[in-house]
């Protein structure tokens, strides 16, 4: 493939996610961002490469949703330029579709995806309720306002980063004493998340991409609880492999929804974790799992 000519990437607000989701056709089945966001590690965010190939790969289906994605993360992205969107149109069946997405910067592949699409239809029907006793959204705090509880104990980089008014999410933890406990804690936390931004988002396609956006947030770093807390911390580098995702039931990304994540595993310098996604009535949403590098960092 040929790049196009190089383009520099707009200035984002660090609030809006479905602005992230807007892509330029460039060709048939060849796309590009306009926007980019940055990582604690001042790289392009996984969760953004991850919605953007989505979004490029819908854009190439019609009467079909979403069922499934995987991911992986090849090099680090920069934040500063924009990322090309190659769509392969591997298969259209009578109910399910096939897409290949490859993303790439500066003539190198960053990211591929291979994603799966699904023409409804009536079929058996259950799913695991959430847990017993986890309270609603509305019962809990969010982060800027433990934040400002708990200023005598927690680092002054978590305050900000916890108290910045351009963050694109809300997040309400069900425990939040997770974050204070030592090392060796239980690999699993539990979260209220939501894209407020997303209410200016259709039913549909953009909400299921905004859904694998809002998927790469506080799952990975599951994994290295047992090990280094807070979470994030300066002390670990983390940077995320691969990403899977499938899709059960619709919802709305601007509604809160429970992100159940833990860890069954961590080794030689890769930590796995898993997540499911419930809506607000309990629904099972999403299932999600990811595999990170996590390195500690050496004073």
């Amino acid at each position: 493939m040929s790049e196009p000519a190089p383009a520099s990437v707009l200035p984002w607000d660090g609030k809006s996610a479905p602005a992230l989701l807007a892509l330029e056709a460039l060709d048939l089945n060849l796309f590009r961002n306009r926007y980019n966001q940055r990582n604690a590690n001042n790289a392009l965010f996984g969760g953004q490469v991850l919605a953007q190939a989505l979004t490029a790969a819908t854009h190439t289906v019609e009467d079909r949703g979403v069922h499934s994605l995987h991911g992986y993360f090849l090099r680090a992205g920069k934040a500063d330029s924009p990322v090309i969107y190659q769509v392969d149109r591997t298969r259209d069946g009578g109910r399910f579709s096939t897409r290949r997405v490859t993303a790439v910067q500066q003539g190198q592949p960053i990211f591929h995806m291979e994603c799966g699409f699904h023409a409804a239809e009536e079929g058996f029907d259950h799913a695991t309720p959430i847990a017993p006793g986890i309270p609603g959204p509305e019962m809990l705090d969010d982060l800027p306002t433990l934040a400002t509880k708990w200023a005598d104990r927690l680092p002054d980089w978590l305050i900000r980063r916890w108290s910045a008014p351009e963050r694109p999410i809300e997040v309400k933890p069900v425990d939040p004493t997770q974050f204070l406990q030592k090392p060796e804690a239980a690999p699993r936390r539990t979260l209220w998340i939501r894209l407020p931004s997303a209410a200016t988002a259709n039913d549909g396609p953009d909400q299921a991409c905004l859904l694998a956006y809002l998927s790469d947030y506080w799952l990975a770093g599951t994994a290295a609880m047992p090990h280094t807390l807070p979470m994030p911390s300066p002390s670990l580098f983390m940077a995320s492999l691969d990403h899977a995702m499938w899709f059960h039931r619709p919802a709305r990304a601007d509604d809160w929804l429970l992100f159940d994540c833990d860890s069954p595993s961590a080794q030689s310098g890769r930590g796995l974790a898993r997540g499911s996604i419930h809506d607000r009535h309990g629904r099972l949403i999403a299932s999600t799992a990811q595999e990170a590098l996590l390195r500690p960092i050496r004073a």
